[in-house]
């Protein structure tokens, strides 16, 4: 069994929905199960419609609302779905005003409100799709159990694995379906949403329960590339990685996969594919529960993150107050990279994503550490530095005089990861992946 996932820019198009259901045609001949994102750009038009309704400008948020439509209906009509569609859809459509409409004359977006809202994109998505694969909609909601943590949903494994099995049934004995991504439901049968990387979860979480043999995540590159092929344009595919290589790239920067959506491939050990709506044929990735075979000492990639903050506590201060900081920052949004203590002190690396988070360290900032802005996680990432630990310190020669803020160091013997002024990551990037991914693939045994 296989199951798929389209992500919204893999279905943002009439021509992206062709191509999406030639690919269902190829992969899934006998059957099996697709996950498929909202439209692109949906997903913020709700948001941008919910924060206008309870926000008090109704009139913002019917704007958005039209918009959503005519766009939905464009599709639909360049596909010539319009009329399979339309009676599926304008239920959605009607229950999104309703939302907005109750959003507005409370004066509040809550949670658990937005996401009841961000479902319909999904839903939408997900009918269309299944009349333009071919294939049947099912509904994600009655398997995906969830807590009640609305916009960062957490999967009940068990219940979601006793729900499915209905679904493994049925695809085993060649059913196609279209299901929604990033959704899920509580117990009481509450909309929830998975948060940041929520539909490739969905994917993963389903080939789990479902006991998938691959599930392939289908986006806009060729798969996991060596480096971020803005910064090195030679950056190459990776034709197969370990799980641990996936986890770390994913930790440090790389935006292909979430770090949520390697889970259940490391709990189920099925493949996990990474391949490229826009051309089917190029390379792809394969990310194995087993290590593929690597040369010691050699990188896989080189990830990072820029815009990072560093908080700087004395040693006085114990070790409390530093993670207390990190435990606020990171309910309000925050991405923690490092916590590093030694005798001089501790220093906490976090970005500061969401407004609340930002509040929250110029406030830590105001009150004693030191704070300083405009810098960089970058990370080696290969199962060469497992089986030779020393090949760390030689990549880090490379980085000659560069002024490094600190090394992060964790569980994790696939990476090793260091703090770097993110104004030097145009240079360092392209140096790193030019001596420690490419030099080591001509000459393996390098020092």
């Amino acid at each position: 069994m296989k199951v798929l996932k389209f992500g919204g820019s893999s279905v943002g198009s009439a021509e992206a929905l062709r191509r999406a259901a030639a690919i269902v045609r190829e992969e899934l001949p006998g059957g099996g199960l697709v996950v498929v994102s909202a439209l692109r750009g949906t997903t913020d038009l709700i948001l941008e419609a919910c924060a206008a309704a309870g926000g008090g400008r109704p009139d913002e948020a019917r704007a958005r609302l039209s918009t959503i439509r005519e766009r939905h209906r464009e599709v639909a009509g360049g596909l010539g779905l319009l009329a399979a569609v339309e009676a599926e859809w304008e239920p959605l459509f009607t229950r999104l005003d309703q939302l907005l409409t109750g959003m507005a004359m409370v004066g509040e977006a809550t949670a658990r409100s937005r996401d009841a809202a961000l479902a319909v994109g999904e839903t939408l998505s997900a009918h269309l799709a299944a009349a333009c694969f071919g294939g049947a909609f099912k509904e994600v909601r009655d398997v995906m159990r969830t807590d009640a943590r609305f916009g960062k949903a957490r999967p009940q494994l068990a219940a979601l694995r006793e729900a499915a099995a209905p679904w493994r049934e049925a695809l085993a004995g060649g059913a196609l379906w279209i299901t929604q991504g990033f959704l899920g439901a509580t117990v009481e049968g509450h909309t929830t949403t998975l948060g940041r990387g929520g539909s490739d979860t969905s994917a993963t979480l389903l080939g789990e329960a479902l006991g998938a043999a691959e599930v392939q995540i289908w986006t806009d590159v060729d798969g996991v590339l060596t480096a971020d092929p803005s910064l090195v344009p030679g950056a190459r595919p990776i034709p197969q990685m370990s799980l641990g290589e996936a986890e770390a790239l994913s930790a440090f920067g790389a935006k292909v996969l979430h770090a949520d959506s390697l889970a259940p491939g490391g709990r189920a050990g099925f493949r996990l594919v990474v391949a490229n709506t826009l051309r089917p044929g190029a390379s792809r990735t394969e990310i194995l529960p087993a290590p593929p075979r690597r040369e010691p000492g050699t990188v896989t990639s080189v990830a990072y993150k820029e815009g990072l903050s560093l908080l700087r506590f004395p040693a006085s201060e114990g070790l409390e107050p530093p993670l207390k900081a990190a435990r606020r920052l990171e309910e309000a949004g925050a991405l923690r990279f490092g916590l590093v203590s030694s005798p001089a002190g501790t220093l906490l690396a976090v970005r500061p994503d969401t407004p609340a988070s930002l509040r929250i360290l110029e406030a830590l900032a105001a009150s004693g550490p030191e704070l300083e802005t405009g810098w960089a996680v970058v990370a080696l990432v290969g199962e060469g530095l497992r089986s030779d630990p020393l090949a760390a310190l030689r990549h880090l020669a490379t980085l000659g005089q560069e002024p490094v803020g600190g090394l992060l160091t964790g569980s994790s013997t696939v990476s090793i990861a260091f703090l770097v002024p993110e104004s030097r990551l145009g240079e360092l990037i392209p140096r790193l992946h030019d001596r420690c991914v490419e030099g080591l693939r001509v000459h393996p045994k390098a020092g």
